[in-house]
């Protein structure tokens, strides 16, 4: 483990915030990041929020994957210039015009614009073969969202990202694995719609994540199909099931950090936080579902006014505490 030495700036804290620091500077998803270095998001997650220590190994990967040195990361007196850029296209800010996405601006104000999930972080030096397993992930997962999970070929996702049938099975050997890289995509696009993994305001984030989730947003249309066709599958298939409940934990991961940053800033209530974020899961979940199918009509003023009360009500500290 890295431990902390002497000194103001060889603190954990400070040792997470630096290699933050890093990893935007080099615009790589959090996700992304974690992979690269061989960890779960979640332990990655945990490092960034000061709960769990960076390995040695870890943080001699992450300086390579962001090309600082790990003397800078570990202690922060040799700072340099990154010894390469990375081109990334972030995300854009939307017009601030509640009346353009047919919601009142009083419900709006509480949970802010929506970004474009579709304008993740890309990064411009990835490998041709990774640039070619994104390709394959993205094309199967707006046709599983489309036409329906059993009814999408090998061939048919070749022939939407412009690889060979056979590429596709290089990198996916079966179905099953090729669903599973979509529904982390899932999770991909809601991470980017916000840094859910470090938020600098985890209330906000927390709004805007529920809100996307709850099916205000039309863009999450497909992300909802994937999740429901999903559950289906895992009703009556142990493989689906067991690939469901490992993205699941990832994404309870994502609300986890959100909860724990937010109740070290005092803006969200402590408590019994697994059953706080299992609870929230649970009322986001099924009014996405509801509005996903449209097997209940609510608005989008309803959606956000009933999010507001059980945030207020549930999650958010107290006013005056």
């Amino acid at each position: 483990m890295v431990e902390a030495s002497e000194g103001a700036d060889s603190s954990q804290l400070s040792l997470a915030n630096r290699v933050r620091d890093a990893i935007r500077a080099a615009g790589i998803n959090h996700s992304e990041v974690a992979r690269n270095i061989g960890i779960e998001p979640s332990k990655l997650s945990k490092s960034l929020a000061g709960t769990r220590k960076f390995r040695v190994e870890e943080i001699s990967s992450i300086a390579a994957l962001t090309n600082v040195t790990t003397d800078w990361l570990t202690t922060g007196r040799s700072v340099g210039p990154p010894r390469r850029r990375v081109v990334s296209h972030f995300l854009p800010q939307p017009a601030d015009d509640p009346a353009a996405a047919g919601i009142r601006s009083d419900s709006l104000g509480a949970f802010g614009p929506l970004p474009d999930p579709a304008d993740c972080p890309a990064s411009a030096w990835m490998s041709k073969g990774t640039r070619n397993r994104q390709k394959i992930i993205a094309a199967a997962w707006e046709l599983y969202a489309d036409r329906g999970i059993d009814n999408v070929r090998t061939e048919d996702v070749a022939n939407a990202c412009g690889l060979s049938a056979s590429a596709v099975n290089y990198h996916f050997r079966t179905k099953t694995q090729l669903l599973q890289a979509a529904l982390r995509h899932s999770l991909d696009i809601i991470a980017c719609a916000r840094d859910l993994h470090d938020p600098a305001d985890p209330v906000a984030a927390l709004r805007h994540f529920a809100r996307i989730h709850a099916g205000v947003d039309d863009k999450v249309r497909r992300v909802w199909s994937i999740w429901i066709q999903s559950w289906a599958r895992a009703a009556a298939d142990e493989h689906t099931r067991l690939n469901l409940t490992a993205v699941y934990t990832e994404w309870l991961d994502m609300i986890t950090g959100v909860i724990l940053a937010g109740q070290r800033r005092g803006t969200i209530r402590m408590g019994n936080t697994v059953l706080m974020v299992k609870s929230l899961s649970i009322f986001i979940d099924g009014l996405g579902v509801a509005r996903s199918t449209r097997q209940m009509a609510v608005t989008d003023d309803e959606v956000l006014r009933m999010l507001e009360d059980y945030l207020v009500a549930h999650i958010l500290t107290p006013v005056g505490t």
